[in-house]
Parts: structure tokens; C-alpha cells; sequence
């Protein structure tokens, strides 16, 4: 049975006059078919998600999703967070505003995180002003022993044998619930979090026989897109003619299907659906 891949690559070699596959090798179109679903994700910005992203005593950059394209708004505490740059922040803030911390159940519970900070140029992270927790240069040491190097700050017990203690988590639960129905529980952290709104661009394929998350309603823009980039590459001024004409019908085809997307299933703008109190 042909995959719906195979699919796409048959009608792009039909246009391609390619059937025997003399000219163009498969991983030739899943390279372009890989750009396509790029240039899909980036001109329709369809493709939406959204993540919950908990707030972590001490750390300022959080990690985001990978296929991650743009950030439309993020939210804390139910409340939009204003959404700059790290160059607007140098521009408006004081230079060292990258010290500035709050403390982390103040800002839960008054909301006095002021700012999420996102760079188009470091999309996979995110980051928040003030820092959650506060004050983070307290004396640190590193004691070595036969496992390797083991830390600790000052009033903290970091009895380990088993290399770098990369991490302290100060529990008012922990000796609580050392014994529960679900085995021992090592730490309780009540915080907060982030609700990163985003588009992204859809698991790419790798092979043939692999699913694609886009809609088949956007296969013939693939197929269209497919033999743009192949004749493009051509040197033959008929082929590269061609080309254009590719990319117009995937562009037309494209702007029909973002079309259709954007409007609603009712046809009649008067339809009205009308209330009988009596029954």
C-alpha cells in the first residue's frame, strides 16, 4: 500500500516527468518536503500549542519546546505577562537588572514576576524578571572524595558519596510524608508557573513510511512546493520558469487553505437561533 508520502513523491514526479526516479531521489524530496512543512508552519502560523512551564527557585531561563517558531503571549498567575527582549530590557532597565530577585512565594502570591523575556534569536528559552527566590551567592563549597566532587552551601547537610550535588531542594514537607501509600517522597515544591502560548512548526518525517502531523488538506501545497525547490536548483532557464509557476499555485493554494481556517462553519451571516420560553 503506498503511504501518503510516497503519495505527494508520485504526483511531484508526474510534474517532474521523473516516474523512474533517474533525476531525483527520494531523500531529494523528503529534503524539500521537509522545507515545505518549514514554510507551511512559518507562513500559516496555524500550528498552536501552548505549555506550562513551573517556576523554579534560583532559575531565571527556562527551557521551551522544540519546533517552537514564535511566542504570541505568556501568562502568570492567570494574568498576561508583558512580553520583551534582552535588548529592550538593557535599553530601559539599569545594567544590572539581570540580579534583580524576587522571592518566590511573593511572587506567586502578589504576582510580582514583571516581565517575560524572549529573543527571536534564542527561541528553545525563555526567561523572567526579577529572578525567582533571591539571593543565590551564599558561600559555596566543593569537597572532592574517591565518587568525585561533592557541594554544599552554608546551614545545608550534603552528606553524598555519588559526585556533584547540582541541586538543593529545602522541603517543609519532606519529613512528613517520608512514609506514604506510594513509597518515600523526597520533596514537595509548591510554585508557580508560566503559560507559554506559542505556534510551532510540526514533527518533521524522517522516512516514507513515517505519519505526518499536518493535514492532508495541505498535501497538493506540498506537492506544488516540492517541484518549485527541485526545478529552482535546475540550470535549465525552461525549468527554473517552471519553478515560478510552482511556487505561485503553492502559494495560492496556501493562502486558500489559511483562508478556510480562519473562517467560521456558519454560511449565513443571518442565522440566528431563537429562545421559546414557553416551551
Amino acid at each position: 500500500m503506498v503511504t501518503r508520502i510516497e503519495e505527494i513523491f508520485l504526483l511531484a514526479r508526474d510534474t517532474l516527468n521523473d516516474h523512474k526516479k533517474e533525476r531525483y531521489s527520494d531523500d531529494t524530496l523528503m529534503r524539500n518536503l521537509r522545507l515545505g512543512m518549514q514554510d507551511i508552519a512559518k507562513q500559516s502560523g496555524l500550528f498552536k500549542d501552548r505549555v506550562v512551564v513551573p517556576l523554579i527557585n534560583g532559575k531565571d531561563i527556562y527551557k521551551l519546546p522544540d519546533g517552537l517558531l514564535t511566542v504570541s503571549h505568556c501568562t502568570f498567575n492567570q494574568e498576561t505577562l508583558p512580553l520583551v527582549t534582552s535588548g529592550w530590557m538593557d535599553k530601559n532597565y539599569h545594567p544590572t537588572w539581570r540580579m534583580d530577585t524576587v522571592e518566590l512565594n511573593l511572587a506567586i502570591e502578589q504576582g510580582l514576576l514583571e516581565q517575560a523575556i524572549f529573543d527571536e534569536v534564542k527561541r528553545k528559552q525563555m526567561g523572567v524578571y526579577p529572578r525567582p527566590f533571591g539571593d543565590m551567592s551564599v558561600w559555596y563549597i566543593s569537597v572532592p572524595n574517591e565518587y568525585g566532587l561533592v557541594g554544599g552551601m552554608d546551614e545545608y547537610s550534603q552528606p553524598s558519596s555519588y559526585g556533584v550535588v547540582a541541586e538543593l531542594i529545602d522541603s517543609d514537607f519532606a519529613e512528613e510524608l517520608q512514609d506514604s501509600a506510594y513509597g518515600v517522597v523526597t520533596a514537595i515544591v509548591e510554585q508557580g508557573s508560566l503559560t507559554v502560548y506559542f505556534t510551532e512548526c510540526p514533527p518533521l518525517p524522517d522516512t516514507i513510511d513515517d505519519d505526518m502531523q499536518l493535514d492532508s488538506c495541505f498535501d497538493t501545497a506540498l506537492k506544488f512546493y516540492i517541484c518549485g525547490i527541485c526545478l529552482r536548483n535546475d540550470t535549465d532557464s525552461l525549468n527554473r520558469q517552471m519553478a515560478s509557476e510552482e511556487f505561485t499555485l503553492y502559494e495560492r493554494e496556501l493562502e486558500a487553505i489559511i483562508d478556510l481556517a480562519h473562517t467560521d462553519s456558519v454560511d449565513a451571516p443571518w442565522f440566528e437561533s431563537h429562545y421559546n420560553p414557553m416551551g
